[in-house]
């Protein structure tokens, strides 16, 4: 009698450990933050023309923070992105308020 419930109590052991990590569950679990290739870039331009801020000719790759925001009108100042076409998807097709609203800091 103690060799079945012995073994009964293992079999359950057993069944409990074999589903811990099954595929489903890890396929729910967040993927890891990948932030090691991400660059801040800087609005580098005087222009508040409508578009300017979306042009990524006026962003540049820097350090951040960037000490040249400066206090003129409110315009961008850092965007985070992990290169040079994500600055571009982020921006394409989008209003300076737009911009704005999306950008890591902006000028006051």
């Amino acid at each position: 009698m103690k060799k079945v419930i012995f073994s009964a109590a293992a079999f359950m052991l057993a069944s409990t450990f074999s589903f811990a990590g099954t595929p489903e569950t890890k396929e729910n679990a967040k993927p890891e933050a990948n932030t090691s290739s991400a660059q801040i870039y800087h609005y580098v331009s005087n222009s508040t023309a409508p578009g300017a801020y979306a042009n990524t000719g006026n962003w540049q790759p820097g350090p951040s923070p960037f000490d040249d925001c400066g206090t003129a009108e409110n315009r961008p100042c850092e965007m985070t992105a992990n290169d040079a076409s994500d600055l571009s998807s982020k921006l394409s097709g989008k209003s300076n308020a737009q911009v704005l609203a999306i950008t890591d800091s902006n000028r006051p």
